[in-house]
């Protein structure tokens, strides 16, 4: 299928970015993207959403946009929203292997983090996270039951944000995310196909829907080797 205007705006851009400019280049502005691309001005600040989100752009008000500086240019876990489509594109296969689904009452932290009341059930999602055939990321997810009832192992086939808005008309617009330094056990190493003792990060994500009701807890252990955690930091001034 043909990629939305958007995306292709993002992969021209973004190899425009990468081949032809320098840190701290000035990108043209909204409205000579707009005459370049022959699109509507949502197509060009989504498209400029996307690659701010992933660090490859910064803005300043009233002065532009501008090329970020990569000092470390591996993928970005604090703009991954989805997995599957950030590996896309940046040109590598992604492909999940959904381990087992199963109806659980979690434990007290985990219940917390959505909302639960006491014996409320969820579903609990143990997944590997894969690009080219190796293995990225490994996590288990928690679904409250009552949001996301009779959720099958077959309805996964699908990208799980697919699956939560076309069956339950569900979507997350809204994560918070901690992150810590782990290194990996005998067990998870063994998973990402590393070392005992390697370095991980450990995400928390816990993600709402447009009500403000928790949807999604995951807890996910990435491969130190193959992400950093970029963020960008703005001095208000008064």
């Amino acid at each position: 299928m043909k990629k939305p205007l958007y995306q292709q705006v993002i992969s021209d851009l973004e190899n425009k970015i990468k081949s032809e400019m320098k840190p701290n280049d000035r990108l043209p502005s909204e409205r000579q993207l707009l005459k370049e691309y022959g699109v509507s001005r949502n197509t060009i600040r989504l498209a400029l959403n996307d690659l701010e989100e992933r660090g490859i752009i910064y803005r300043l008000h009233g002065k532009g946009t501008f090329v970020s500086t990569i000092y470390l240019d591996q993928t970005n876990l604090g703009s991954m929203y989805s997995f599957s489509e950030q590996m896309s594109e940046t040109g590598h296969k992604p492909t999940t292997q959904n381990r087992t689904l199963e109806l659980v009452t979690p434990e007290e932290d985990v219940a917390n983090q959505l909302n639960l009341r006491a014996g409320e059930k969820a579903y609990k999602l143990v997944r590997l996270r894969l690009a080219d055939g190796v293995p990225l990321m490994y996590g288990e997810t928690y679904l409250p039951e009552k949001i996301f009832p009779n959720l099958k192992m077959s309805d996964l086939k699908e990208n799980l944000y697919t699956v939560m808005k076309q069956k339950y008309n569900e979507q997350s617009i809204l994560a918070f995310e901690d992150v810590q330094a782990v290194n990996l056990d005998e067990k998870d190493s063994k998973v990402l196909g590393v070392k005992p003792g390697d370095a991980s990060l450990k995400i928390f994500r816990r993600a709402i829907n447009d009500k403000n009701v928790p949807i999604e807890f995951t807890i996910s252990l990435a491969r130190g080797d193959r992400f950093i955690y970029r963020s960008r930091q703005y001095n208000h001034l008064v």
